[in-house]
């Protein structure tokens, strides 16, 4: 898995830990952050780890964009791609 991304021309590191803040699913530091990461719960699986992975790379890229518009189109692109067979390691 990558452990280093890169969004709008700023690096990301991507982490997949146990536990985050609370219920989160995802996590995604300011774009301005030094050091910045984009954290994913790593129990996730299938296609709603493939909706967060998108939702929290939507923050990274849009960071002033609201939460729906997030939210609907992180929903939006993992069903598509879910749809067309997109699956990585360990989906069924």
């Amino acid at each position: 898995m990558l452990d280093r991304i890169k969004i709008r021309n700023r690096f990301w590191s991507l982490r997949f830990l146990p536990l985050l803040d609370g219920n989160d699913r995802g996590q995604c530091d300011a774009p301005t952050k030094r050091a910045k990461a984009i954290r994913i719960r790593s129990n996730l699986r299938g296609e709603e780890r493939l909706e967060i992975l998108i939702h929290e790379m939507l923050h990274a890229a849009f960071w002033d964009m609201d939460e729906e518009p997030v939210e609907e189109s992180a929903a939006d692109i993992a069903r598509a791609l879910w749809r067309i067979g997109y699956r990585m390691d360990g989906d069924e």
